[in-house]
């Protein structure tokens, strides 16, 4: 099968997109990748893009003279269909100026994506989020007649901001052949939205058992060894995580803290963590390749990420780097919002406090950093669960084999045609 993928930039494609296309590819499908615009340089730090190995990449611009030429080709070829299409589209926006700004913008790259994968005789359209890359496959899907799905995560469907919010979110429910949650939690939100739909499943995000091996906890001479790898934005908590460090200072805890990531808010908490008088505990790094991620995780004792719901109403689904520590075999602490339920589960693997709660995080960080029976045992709980939900082949297999049932479907429906 020929699988396309929209995404943002192939220069700027998230891990677990990056693994899962691997996976895809592995078990012996086809890729083309179609980016929407060009990021510039790379600023991939997974290390395996190069793995991808497409069978094609389309051309990155967002709008040239090309882009023009092919998407008037698509409108002179089915017109009927493309003014349908992006006249539901526009009704399903409503009254949300930027969402119809989303789809003027988007709408010549979008058709001429589809003209280009008509061409290739692409067989499925597959999104990784459910904003501009789900509205780009829809719109090249259904002007091309390939069938699309897309997965939904967190900021694409969670936001409730006027320009964050996605009001274009049910036509693509109703239009795509196959949608995705990497969540009950958000499972349950899409079928509310499209409660006739029965196309709508849960298949979770996965991740390499194979790169994040477990391992065992290291020797505490040193303190308990903290560690974080997030964005540096607001939902992650880590200004919370800060403020339970300096309880833990104030108590005389032997502690070090790592946070490695990337983000607009890196310049505040370093200044966060210099008022606190903590820039000897407390480490601010850049991002790192996830096998340094592994390695970090293999030196730490414990996963610490207070999540919490921003001002927009964005909030973390399930952060892959809980799996990823889970993996190594250490718990997480972390909150109970959205998906997280689902995998840190409170007195099994891990701990979950309030959000915004430093001295509830406190609490949790020294009651797992006292009790090294109880880590171990949770990191054990931890590694089973992520072994049985998260293994990355399982949840490629589960994803392609509902893409595999749309394809069935079609040929059923040619066959009495």
């Amino acid at each position: 099968m020929r699988i396309a993928y929209i995404i943002d930039s192939y220069s700027w494609i998230t891990t677990f997109t990056v693994n899962e296309m691997v996976t895809v590819r592995g078990v012996g499908h086809k890729l083309v990748l179609a980016p929407l615009y060009s990021a510039g340089p790379s600023l991939l730090h997974h290390g395996r893009v190069e793995t991808v190995k497409p069978e094609a990449v389309l051309p990155e611009a967002a709008l040239d003279l090309q882009v023009v030429f092919l998407a008037f080709l698509m409108f002179a070829r089915r017109p009927l269909r493309v003014i349908k299409t992006l006249a539901t589209l526009h009704w399903a926006a409503g009254l949300n100026p930027f969402a119809h700004i989303g789809i003027i913008r988007w709408t010549p790259k979008a058709l001429a994506t589809g003209w280009r994968l008509g061409k290739m005789n692409v067989d499925h359209i597959h999104a990784p989020f459910a904003t501009r890359t789900a509205t780009c496959a829809g719109i090249a899907g259904r002007v091309s007649n390939i069938p699309f799905s897309f997965t939904a995560h967190a900021y694409d469907i969670y936001c409730t901001t006027l320009k964050l919010r996605n009001d274009t979110l049910s036509w693509k429910l109703r239009h795509a052949a196959q949608v995705f949650a990497i969540s009950d939690h958000g499972l349950r939100l899409l079928r509310q939205r499209a409660p006739d739909c029965a196309h709508i499943h849960l298949v979770h995000v996965g991740i390499s058992l194979n790169v994040f091996t477990q391992q065992p906890s290291p020797p505490q001479h040193d303190g308990l060894q903290l560690l974080c790898v997030a964005n540096y934005v607001g939902k992650k908590g880590l200004d919370t995580l800060i403020d339970a460090c300096r309880i833990l200072h104030d108590k005389n805890y032997k502690f070090r803290l790592r946070l490695f990531g990337s983000g607009p808010l890196k310049q505040a908490l370093i200044l966060h963590i210099a008022q606190l008088g903590l820039a000897d505990k407390i480490m601010v790094g850049d991002s790192i390749s996830q096998q340094e991620v592994a390695e970090r995780m293999a030196e730490s004792h414990l996963f610490v990420m207070p999540c919490r719901r921003d001002h927009a109403g964005n909030m973390d689904g399930i952060p892959t780097a809980f799996m990823e520590a889970m993996a190594i075999g250490r718990p997480v602490i972390s909150c109970p919002i959205a998906g997280i339920p689902e995998l840190v589960r409170d007195g099994e693997n891990g701990m979950l406090v309030s959000s915004n709660d430093p001295r509830a995080v406190a609490c949790a960080i020294i009651q797992l950093g006292d009790d090294e029976a109880l880590r171990n045992r949770f990191g054990q709980q931890a590694r089973a669960l992520v072994e049985k939900q998260h293994d990355i082949r399982a949840t490629v297999a589960l994803m392609l084999r509902h893409i595999n049932e749309t394809r069935h479907g079609e040929n059923i429906r040619e066959n009495l045609s």
